[in-house]
């Protein structure tokens, strides 16, 4: 297991504290490690003056009611939409937050971020890496930061550009040769949804150098079924799951 994971029991909270603030804001991410949580994933996009933000979706019709993409607003431009309202009206004044605002967070708790990211395009791959390799540098020697993606190019910007990062390889579906491209990668985790993790699978992944994460989990007797087979972390959207004393059914 990867020095980052240094609790046999990781939990990572799933765009933040999101059963209780907006996802992906703020008010999330502290909330989340106010309760608890070792780390937060975030999910990172670039705006159209290449500032990396924090937002799940290419668009704001989800979390802010508005058919715009993000890759059409100016960072400036953005700060005018409010992603917090379809939530609870006392977060009517929430903005998309920058990856650098997060990460500031991290550092006043002394926790870890996991971004992923998530380029609107595939064409964009190689810049959204690199503007978010730009903000996340600084932070390497002062907090735990780990990126991951579900795009390849992403990730072999990383390992051409800036090998020192951390990089997480995410398998929403089982890949047979998952062990090959973590390797080309040089990654150090692996991300696997915990729908495709039989007990057969998590005994080949964990006998294996890299830390085994799996998402999303919100039911704790799943998780710790899971711990007890082997893996190093879950992601979940309730940040207190492993320090209930009933199962979250």
């Amino acid at each position: 297991m990867d020095l980052l994971f240094k609790t046999p029991f990781t939990l990572i909270a799933h765009r933040g504290a999101n059963l209780l603030a907006p996802e992906n804001t703020l008010p999330a991410f502290a909330l989340a490690y106010d309760m608890g949580a070792a780390w937060v994933e975030c999910d990172a996009v670039l705006t159209a003056d290449h500032v990396p933000v924090i937002l799940h979706d290419r668009n704001l019709l989800r979390t802010a009611g508005q058919q715009v993409n993000i890759d059409e607003l100016n960072y400036d431009d953005l700060q005018k939409y409010n992603v917090g309202a379809y939530f609870a009206k006392e977060h009517a004044h929430t903005t998309v937050p920058r990856l650098e605002d997060v990460l500031e967070l991290a550092l006043q708790y002394g926790r870890g971020v996991n971004v992923e990211i998530k380029p609107v395009l595939p064409e964009y791959a190689a810049l959204t890496a690199e503007c978010v390799c730009t903000v996340i540098e600084p932070y390497f020697s002062r907090i735990p930061v780990l990126v991951s993606s579900f795009e390849w190019d992403c990730l072999l910007w990383y390992k051409k550009h800036s090998p020192k990062v951390n990089l997480g390889y995410l398998m929403s579906d089982w890949e047979p040769d998952w062990k090959e491209k973590a390797l080309e990668l040089n990654a150090i985790s692996l991300h696997c949804d915990e729908t495709i993790l039989t007990q057969k699978r998590i005994e080949c992944l964990t006998d294996s150098i890299f830390a085994v994460l799996a998402y999303t989990v919100n039911k704790r007797t799943r998780a710790e079924e899971l711990f007890k087979a082997g893996i190093s972390g879950i992601f979940s959207d309730d940040p207190q799951l492993l320090s209930k004393g009933e199962a979250n059914d």
